[in-house]
């Protein structure tokens, strides 16, 4: 299972439409940003409004809420940020 070097982080950033995931070594590093809009991951929903991300064993995983209220998810692998699932839908709260 993977897990995060010392001052390493995951980020999440929604900007102008698109989301994306991105990972730094350390905390002086540069961030390595990765676009989930792109065909390789399917199914990214309109109206996105806010995205999280949580790393979760060898997972990095990011869901974002639309205007209308629905979450969606998907996932990349940690650290290299290999990012080839869909997005799919996540049950209302």
């Amino acid at each position: 299972m993977a897990g995060l070097a010392p001052g390493s982080e995951y980020s999440a950033a929604l900007t102008r439409g698109r989301t994306f995931v991105g990972y730094r070594p350390s905390l002086t590093g540069t961030i390595t940003w990765r676009d989930l809009t792109r065909p390789i991951t399917p199914g990214y929903p309109r109206n996105t409004c806010s995205v999280a991300v949580k790393l979760a064993g060898d997972r990095v995983y990011v869901k974002v809420l639309t205007t209308s209220g629905d979450i969606y998810e998907t996932s990349c692998t940690a650290p290299a940020l290999v990012c080839t699932l869909g997005w799919a839908a996540v049950v209302k709260p």
